[in-house]
């Protein structure tokens, strides 16, 4: 598992197209419900100071399930029915935040706070897959994660 920027620095160009599909917009996250069942969660990641977050309400069910089991996958957006603008697909595993002073500095770079208690993840990846759409073609490119020992 790597963060955003160890990503971004060994594939620029697959980092350049996941940040513009997925930063500040709205995403599908997946994670797995207590009873080992998939769960599907619209959420607006975004990135900032080379990490990956997503923020939820404190007694949202994704807070239980990344909780319970980190693994995680996080699929963009596409601008309409033919797919223009491509998407992009994250896996990897969901850590809480538990550092107040970097919670306040990632919340202020979204800058819409509601009065509800947030908490923050950063989505640590493991594997990339970007897909485009031109005409006929489609073309998809993947990356994963060095093994770590």
């Amino acid at each position: 598992m790597v963060t955003w920027q160890a990503f971004e620095a060994e594939s620029g160009e697959l980092a350049a197209f996941g940040r513009e599909r997925l930063d500040r917009r709205v995403s599908f996250l997946a994670t797995i419900r207590g009873d080992g069942g998939p769960r599907v969660h619209p959420v607006t990641p975004w990135i900032f100071d080379g990490h990956l977050y997503v923020r939820m309400f404190d007694t949202s069910p994704k807070v239980a399930d990344l909780t319970r089991d980190p693994r995680y996958a996080l699929h963009s957006m596409m601008d309409n029915d033919d797919g223009v603008g491509g998407e992009v697909a994250l896996r990897g595993e969901a850590r809480l935040e538990p550092d107040q002073a970097l919670i306040d500095a990632a919340f202020s770079a979204v800058a819409d706070f509601t009065d509800r208690p947030l908490v923050l993840f950063e989505f640590l990846i493991d594997e990339v897959a970007t897909t485009t759409y031109h005409g006929d073609e489609t073309e998809r490119r993947r990356w994963r994660a060095a093994p770590t020992s």
